[in-house]
């Protein structure tokens, strides 16, 4: 009886062995699809990483691009005010430099004038003069007489 009861134990203890061994090999079949599944896990967070940090790279370059043109366009802007204004400030000093010419042809125009008109006042003066003499002297003349 004490062999059957020694090998009733030994079969329960074989069987728990059994049942052990069993158990360790899905717990490490576990660990391995666990495992697995982690470094898959890992793989899709760097995939997804790289993917969005292109996306980042390119949204980047595209904004650098869009930059550059907005540049591009106001300094082409403000090259077009500048350009206005210059042809505007050589467009009021032609305007200027020709009101100036004008107004030196008439002053010379009005000196000429003023220098005739005084000409003619001086020598209408000296005709006026010379009748008043000759004036006085018929009228000492007719008055001795």
């Amino acid at each position: 009886m004490n062999t059957t009861i020694e090998s009733d134990q030994t079969n329960s203890l074989q069987k728990e062995i059994r049942q052990l061994r069993e158990m360790v090999e899905v717990l490490r079949a576990e660990l391995e699809n666990a495992r697995l599944e982690r470094n898959r896990a890992v793989q899709q967070a760097i995939a997804d990483a790289g993917i969005e940090n292109q996306q980042l790279k390119l949204t980047i370059n595209a904004l650098r691009d869009e930059l550059e043109v907005m540049r591009f366009d106001e300094s082409e802007h403000i090259n077009q005010a500048v350009a206005a204004s210059a042809d505007e400030i050589a467009q009021l000093k032609a305007t200027i430099n020709a009101l100036r010419n004008e107004m030196e042809v008439q002053r010379l125009d009005i000196n000429a004038r003023a220098g005739q008109e005084l000409a003619a006042a001086n020598d209408q003066i000296h005709q006026l003069r010379a009748t008043v003499t000759a004036l006085r002297e018929q009228l000492e003349q007719h008055n001795a007489g």
